[in-house]
């Protein structure tokens, strides 16, 4: 018997990658997200005698943590993601007997769309529990409920990719899916330093508001990237998207984002054999992201081993 047998309902959710453009997509202007589907968050729902509640097992020996859903205050994410997917089906935590069980693999605080990734399983499980599941577009709009609380002001582009779980442009609140002429490989890092996407997009808005024109130039330079990007991956030219990636994270250099830890990982990705390497989220800590051809994947992950990087994924972005 399957473990997930006894479920009334369950759903997944993959992680995500920034490929270009964050930070400047708060300031309107385009960015580019993938799918990370090497880790991701599952849901299981099950018949409860009790109020319904939310169960996440959080590792590291550390008690799970359970969130009753009627006693949670308004700003709790995981609460307020439950709410707005019980109240799209016409129902509330009183008339919903169940007990969610939530688990992830994917790393808190690393840019990689945690919190973004259980919002959307908590909305896809609840709305399937309740006999019509949710279609992309409507479960990224009922996660978003839980995204603001958890990023402040967010661009919304986590639940967006998370949500259609595929290669996303996003530009003012629009998802257009992305043609991907060839597959792709990339090889993630994680910094070991944790990066506050909420501290981050703070920090940048400090700074932008003594230089305005300065950070606004810099926003406009990445969004051209990203329409480079755009027309790249449609082509195929992987060299290419990979001497973008490079330029974005000069400019997230100067955003005053990047760290000395980040920059060495992304120094020692590209001295291996990778095409284009990043950091990917925030900042201040989180991920890389390198672009990285199949003969030099073994390379690539070794070098940021030795680099520092306290965990490599390699996770791959099929032609669409």
């Amino acid at each position: 018997m399957n473990e997930h047998t006894a479920f009334l309902a369950e759903s997944t959710a993959p992680g995500k990658l920034i490929l270009l453009g964050e930070h400047a997509v708060v300031y309107g202007q385009p960015a580019i997200a993938l799918p990370c589907a090497a880790v991701a968050v599952h849901v299981g729902v099950s018949p409860s005698d009790g109020p319904l509640t939310v169960t996440s097992a959080q590792g590291d020996g550390r008690p799970a943590l359970v969130v009753h859903i009627a006693d949670a205050p308004e700003d709790d994410f995981i609460a307020a993601a439950v709410r707005a997917a019980l109240a799209a089906r016409g129902r509330d935590a009183a008339s919903a007997p169940w007990h969610l069980a939530l688990s992830s693999t994917i790393p808190e605080g690393r840019g990689m769309g945690s919190s973004a990734a259980v919002a959307v399983a908590l909305v896809k499980a609840i709305c399937t529990a309740c006999g019509e599941d949710a279609e992309p577009e409507e479960a990224r709009e009922l996660a978003m409920a839980g995204e603001r609380l958890a990023h402040g002001r967010a661009s919304g582009i986590d639940p967006a990719v998370v949500a259609y779980a595929r290669p996303i442009r996003f530009h003012n609140g629009v998802v257009t899916p992305l043609r991907v002429r060839e597959p792709l490989a990339f090889v993630v890092a994680d910094s070991g330093e944790s990066g506050g996407t909420h501290e981050a997009i703070a920090g940048v808005r400090a700074r932008r508001d003594r230089q305005p024109g300065t950070y606004d130039g810099w926003f406009a330079r990445i969004g051209g990237l990203v329409g480079d990007a755009v027309a790249a991956l449609a082509s195929g030219d992987v060299l290419r998207l990979g001497r973008l990636m490079d330029t974005n994270h000069l400019i997230l250099q100067a955003l005053g984002v990047s760290t000395p830890r980040l920059d060495r990982l992304v120094g020692a990705a590209r001295s291996a054999g990778a095409l284009g390497a990043k950091l990917s989220g925030g900042g201040g800590g989180g991920i890389v992201v390198a672009l990285v051809r199949d003969d030099a994947l073994e390379a690539v992950s070794q070098a940021l081993q030795q680099a520092g990087a306290t965990r490599v994924i390699v996770t791959r972005v099929d032609a669409t």
